[in-house]
């Protein structure tokens, strides 16, 4: 498992059938599939999935974790703030 310590190491990482694009000005991105089929198009919001500004902090972290790897990405997202809540 590979640990995502940042936006940039996010951005372009591919899973068998999901890749994810990052907005690295903004702090957010996408996971989508990398081939459109009419189950995606037909179920939009079950396969296109935003990363909000919070990936990285808080119980954010957590979550996206458990979405990249439902998508198939073998990573784990870091947390920045770990030493304000003592994780």
């Amino acid at each position: 498992m590979r640990l995502i310590k940042s936006w940039k190491e996010l951005d372009g990482l591919e899973s068998e059938h999901y890749k994810v694009e990052v907005n690295l000005e903004n702090c957010n991105g996408y996971i989508f599939p990398k081939v459109e089929t009419e189950e995606t198009e037909r179920n939009y919001f079950d396969h296109h999935i935003y990363l909000s500004t919070h990936t990285f902090y808080g119980s954010g972290y957590k979550y996206s974790t458990e979405l990249l790897q439902k998508f198939g990405f073998d990573v784990e997202i870091d947390n920045w703030d770990k030493e304000l809540i003592n994780e």
